[in-house]
């Protein structure tokens, strides 16, 4: 799988800096055992010059190139032993082995000859999701959703906002908690896919803190979260389509991204420009993403009345056919966190 060039890039920038500070930790850890043990430094630097006269021997091709190679092998060889016998006997052999790199599989190359490291998949998943938001979820936690600003007082169609929103947050604490998808073939039997959601209701009621806490707990497990607004993933997709490089080999588009990720998580559905692109691309990543299974929570401001009217006929029919609706009552959080902060 690839991605855009600036993941490559930034997870490539991540290999460097691993691969320079494994270098200047082997650095200072060679002068220290240097210091300790000064006959370690004059067999490397011994070992150095056969290094070197090895390269200067194929280069001249010499008629006796094999029986000189074979020589230097050999006291190659015989120094090595007498440094990890001294390294040994000292109880520094393996700090002096230590190479100090992050990954030991690839050196910090991100390749496996010419297969990507583990390493550098993982590099390239967190580079990609934090650059379409999934960082976002750090300050909204379960912990810190009060339902304190939520009243006990009836609403005029007898609904309690407290009782309802506490209903709500515990519903996604235990979505949180027990999210798994099961990717095998489903061969007869039901796959396990979590529910893709819909939050409803006016602007500071919570959606946007709930989503960002079921983030957190998703990606602590593990998982693919992509965040993002609406209007900026959405405007983003749109720009790409229009100034794309990205189908070159090694490369793979936002959409597919978006398309393929753990979770996405769409907030403020109903605030993007609507253009003919944005209405198919909206449409498309809903309906792909609930027929592979792959758990969507979508916020908005908008009533279902405002949503019908808005997009196609389609859209809205996955919508409420295919996610598990929450309506968030009360008053706005953010007014009233002032007023009594």
């Amino acid at each position: 799988m690839g991605y855009p060039k600036e993941i490559y890039d930034k997870a490539a920038a991540v290999l460097s800096s691993r691969r320079q500070y494994a270098k200047e930790q082997t650095l200072v850890r060679r002068k220290q055992i240097y210091s300790l043990l000064p006959q370690i430094e004059q067999l490397d630097r011994q070992l150095s010059q056969i290094g070197l006269k090895t390269v200067q021997a194929v280069a001249g091709a010499p008629d006796e190139l094999d029986t000189i190679i074979e020589r230097l092998k050999t006291q190659s060889l015989g120094l090595q032993k007498q440094r990890d016998d001294l390294l040994e006997a000292a109880g520094l052999l393996e700090i002096y082995r230590d190479d100090n790199h992050t990954c030991k599989l690839c050196q910090d190359t991100g390749y496996i000859g010419a297969k990507k490291c583990s390493c550098f998949e993982q590099l390239l998943r967190e580079a990609a999701f934090d650059f379409l938001g999934a960082s976002g979820s750090q300050n909204c936690r379960f912990t810190n959703f009060s339902l304190d600003y939520y009243s006990n007082q009836p609403l005029q169609n007898g609904v309690v906002p407290r009782e309802r929103m506490s209903t709500i947050k515990n519903f996604c604490v235990d979505y949180a908690r027990n999210f798994l998808l099961d990717t095998r073939p489903a061969l007869g039997r039901q796959r396990m896919v979590p529910e893709s959601l819909l939050f409803m209701g006016n602007t500071g009621l919570g959606k946007t803190h709930l989503s960002l806490a079921i983030a957190g707990e998703v990606i602590g497990k593990g998982f693919g979260v992509i965040y993002g607004s609406a209007q900026n993933l959405l405007a983003r997709l749109e720009k790409e389509k229009f100034t794309s490089s990205y189908q070159q080999e090694e490369q793979q588009s936002y959409l597919s991204l978006i398309l393929g990720c753990d979770l996405l998580i769409l907030d403020d559905l109903g605030t993007e420009f609507l253009t003919q692109f944005v209405t198919t691309t909206l449409y498309h990543i809903i309906n792909t993403r609930l027929l592979e299974g792959r758990p969507t929570i979508i916020s908005t401001n908008l009533t279902f009345p405002e949503i019908s009217k808005r997009y196609t006929d389609r859209l809205a029919s996955r919508l409420f056919g295919g996610y598990r609706q929450f309506e968030f009552v009360g008053r706005d959080i953010r007014i009233q966190s002032k007023i009594l902060g």
